[in-house]
C-alpha cells in the first residue's frame, strides 16, 4: 500500500494555500494528512504539489503533476507513475477530519481489481479519501495522463461501478464531519466538534 496527499490545488476560493492552513492544535493541513497516512501504516507516501510550492520540507517526497491545473486525477497519476505498490490511498489536503481509522478500513477491504470508496445516499462518492488499485491508475494514466481537462472522478467511478469493479462503503450522517471540505474562510469557521452520539474515529 502506498499513499498520496493531494495538495497541488490553487486554493483560489480560500485565498491562501490550504495546505498551510493550521488546525486548532497548530498542525498544518498537509501535516495532518501526512500523519494520518502514516498512522494507518502507510510508509511509502508522497505529497502532490506544484513546482512553485517551495515550502515542502526537504525530507518529504513529492510528486508534481505532468499537466498543471488538471485536477486531483493528475496528482493521483503522478504518484502512481513513481510508485510500484498494488494500491494507492488518496487523501485530499482539505479533508483534515478524515481519521486514520477510515484509511485502515479502506486498506482492509482492498482487493486486486477493485477500488474502495465511500458513497452517500444520494449516490455521490468521496473519491479523495479512497483507495485505488494500480491497474486502474495505469489505465487512466494511459488514457488521460496528458489531458488538460481529464474526466472527473465522479464520472469515472460511476463508470466502474457499472462493471461491478467498485467496493462501496455506505456513508451515514454521523460521518459527514470527516468529509467536510475546507474550501473557503467560512468553511474554516464551521464547528468541528462532533454532534452528540456521532461515531468517533479511532
Amino acid at each position: 500500500m502506498e499513499g498520496v496527499v493531494l495538495a497541488a490545488g490553487r486554493s483560489r476560493r480560500m485565498g491562501t494555500d490550504k495546505a498551510l492552513l493550521c488546525l486548532a492544535d497548530g498542525e498544518c493541513f498537509w501535516q495532518r494528512q501526512w500523519r494520518t497516512l502514516g498512522a494507518a501504516g502507510i510508509e511509502r507516501r508522497w505529497l502532490s504539489v506544484r513546482a512553485d510550492q517551495r515550502w515542502v520540507p526537504a525530507d518529504v517526497p513529492v510528486v508534481c503533476d505532468a499537466v498543471s491545473d488538471a485536477g486531483p486525477l493528475a496528482g493521483m497519476l503522478a504518484a502512481s507513475a513513481v510508485g510500484d505498490g498494488t494500491h494507492l490511498v488518496v487523501l485530499a489536503v482539505d479533508l483534515p477530519e478524515v481519521p486514520a481509522a477510515w484509511v485502515r478500513m479502506l486498506m482492509a477491504r482492498a482487493s486486486p481489481e477493485r477500488a474502495v470508496v465511500g458513497r452517500w445516499p444520494d449516490g455521490t462518492y468521496e473519491p479523495l479519501a479512497a483507495l485505488y488499485p494500480r491497474d486502474w491508475l495505469e489505465a487512466w494514466r494511459a488514457a488521460f495522463g496528458g489531458a488538460v481537462h481529464p474526466p472527473g472522478l465522479q464520472a469515472l467511478l460511476r463508470e466502474r461501478a457499472g462493471t461491478g469493479g467498485l467496493d462501496v462503503i455506505s456513508l451515514s450522517p454521523d460521518q459527514e464531519r470527516w468529509f467536510h471540505n475546507a474550501n473557503t474562510p467560512q468553511d474554516l469557521r464551521r464547528r468541528t466538534e462532533p454532534p452528540a452520539g456521532a461515531a468517533q474515529p479511532e
